[in-house]
């Protein structure tokens, strides 16, 4: 059994990840965090092993831990590449539009980690995208399917128990 706790890492909403007030900015540690993020019932946590051992470190989240930096068209399949070192083929990562007109993803199987769309992801996405009668389209290969909004909320508070 892992053992669970409050890791005191916050992400703002400028997707700032905060240690104690303190800003966490070395990219090897990011990385780390982001490749071993995971949520759960109670919220999202970060899991470290150490040999048989483990710990889940909860965190409370107001912005976007990961981002999609890129989105690559390959002739089998559209793929995003993220910031937490994976690449997730369509399908497996799906698209909202935000309140905003801005676009978010999410892993189909964990929805309480999501992912903004930096402005170059975004961009290569765009020549994809159409929007009519207020609704936004993606077309790709012959395919035309509606961007659904995203009505959930970014922010996931910390469990209110840790057993």
């Amino acid at each position: 059994m892992p053992r669970i706790f409050d890791s005191e890492i916050y992400i703002s909403p400028a997707d700032e990840w905060i240690f104690r007030g303190n800003k966490i900015d070395k990219e090897e540690i990011l990385q780390y965090f982001r490749n071993n993020l995971h949520g759960n019932e109670k919220g999202v946590y970060i899991e470290n092993r150490f040999g048989e051992l483990s710990e889940h470190g909860y965190v409370r989240i107001d912005g976007f831990p990961c981002h999609v930096l890129q989105v690559e068209l390959t002739d089998s399949g559209m793929v995003f590449q993220t910031d937490d070192g994976r690449s997730y083929p369509f399908g497996e990562f799906e698209i909202y539009e935000t309140s905003d007109g801005g676009l978010l993803g999410l892993r189909s199987l964990e929805e309480k980690i999501k992912y903004r769309f930096t402005w170059n992801a975004a961009r290569e996405l765009a020549d994809h995208l159409e929007e009519e009668d207020g609704i936004t389209y993606l077309e790709w290969k012959e395919v035309k399917m509606e961007i659904p909004k995203y009505t959930g909320e970014v922010l996931v508070p910390l469990p209110t128990d840790y057993t």
